[in-house]
């Protein structure tokens, strides 16, 4: 079970072990989500747009977390340890309450915990190309593990089974907690973004909403347009986080990030007009290529254009997991309203608004 993880920790990295499994922890547990979200809506009985509810409440948390984090309080092992056995708690809860609400809650205090881990992640990294490469890669790097081992228990198993199996991950980064190093003191005048730092940090969580409004509901399309069932699709997650691998890897110059992210607003538009399983399949793969190859290209382009790149760490994370939260609810409203047509129009066209700015910001040097 816990073999990724041990794979993850004998990657050479300059990043500290326990960093890495943080993070491999955190992308295990977003990994879960469009994975689950039928099997929520089966369990409480409620409709596939409403269970999406429980991503938003959980991303919204997230925001909380990473954004206040770097504020409020300084990275330290104690903070580290309480967030990853908070996260515990909640995963024990998620897998054990009877109420939608409360399951909601639930999730809504494991994104604050994953909020806080990522930006002590981050922290200790931005600005720093090489290091935050070893970062990003722990991303795809994870979920090509663990979106087969969540597809094959819920497969065998229950979608209960698969909060356990989360709150038992989520205990694997205490084998090896990190030592932290603190920020370099800052004035008020430094704090503040610079314009075209707070362009690009809105534009990331502009173009994150639009891809989690398609991309939290692409298991359920999966399902229900390309007739696939849930391991399979669980399958073809893995492959797009594989596709992932070597493009967040890269150690070279990611000139014109925002080019590449126009790659997947034209995926999304795809994947609500296609029904072919192949074609999905060449979709979800190319999406993560693309998405890998644009996102740490963007955080460079931010650390290049702030004033004091960890902190903007923070304000990247808080931005973009703002995205991700109000993505479920913005989907939920398309497919209702027209179905998976409408949301891949309007997802697209969000996020190539958003790609277009970041891309005028590079090249406006």
């Amino acid at each position: 079970m816990f073999a990724p993880f041990r794979l993850l920790a004998t990657l050479r990295s300059s990043v500290e072990t326990g960093l890495v499994l943080a993070t491999a922890v955190a992308t295990a547990t977003f990994v879960a989500t469009p994975l689950v979200l039928p099997s929520i809506a089966a369990r409480f009985e409620i409709g596939t747009g409403r269970a999406g509810v429980f991503s938003a409440a959980q991303l919204g948390a997230f925001v909380v977390g990473s954004w206040t984090a770097g504020r409020l309080v300084e990275p330290s092992r104690r903070l580290f340890v309480l967030s990853l056995l908070t996260l515990v708690g909640a995963n024990v809860a998620s897998a054990e309450v009877q109420s939608f609400w409360t399951f909601v809650g639930a999730r809504g205090v494991a994104g604050l915990a994953l909020g806080v881990l990522t930006w002590l992640a981050y922290s200790q990294v931005f600005g720093d190309a090489d290091r935050t490469g070893d970062i990003a890669v722990i991303g795809p790097l994870t979920g090509v593990a663990a979106a087969p081992l969540l597809g094959v228990v819920l497969e065998w198993a229950d979608v209960q089974a698969v909060f356990w199996l989360l709150a038992g991950l989520a205990l694997v980064p205490l084998i090896s907690i990190p030592h932290f190093v603190l920020p370099p003191p800052k004035d008020a005048s430094r704090s503040r973004a610079v314009p075209q730092a707070f362009v690009l940090i809105a534009a990331l969580g502009i173009v994150m909403l639009g891809g989690s409004a398609v991309f939290i509901y692409v298991g359920a399309m999966g399902v229900e347009q390309y007739g696939m069932d849930p391991f399979m699709i669980s399958l073809v997650f893995s492959a797009n986080a594989a596709a992932g691998i070597p493009s967040a890897r890269w150690r070279g110059r990611r000139p014109l990030a925002g080019a590449w992210m126009l790659l997947p607003a034209l995926f999304a538009v795809l994947l609500g007009f296609m029904d072919q399983p192949v074609l999905f399949w060449v979709v979800i793969v190319s999406w993560g290529f693309c998405f890998w190859t644009s996102i740490p290209g963007i955080y460079a382009l931010l650390a290049e254009r702030s004033r004091h790149p960890a902190e903007r760490a923070g304000d990247a994370q808080a931005a973009m997991a703002a995205g991700r939260s109000a993505g479920p609810l913005l989907g939920g409203l398309l497919v209702g309203a027209g179905g998976f047509e409408t949301l891949g129009v309007v997802g697209g066209a969000v996020i190539a608004a958003a790609s277009l700015t970041i891309l005028i910001v590079e090249i406006r040097h």
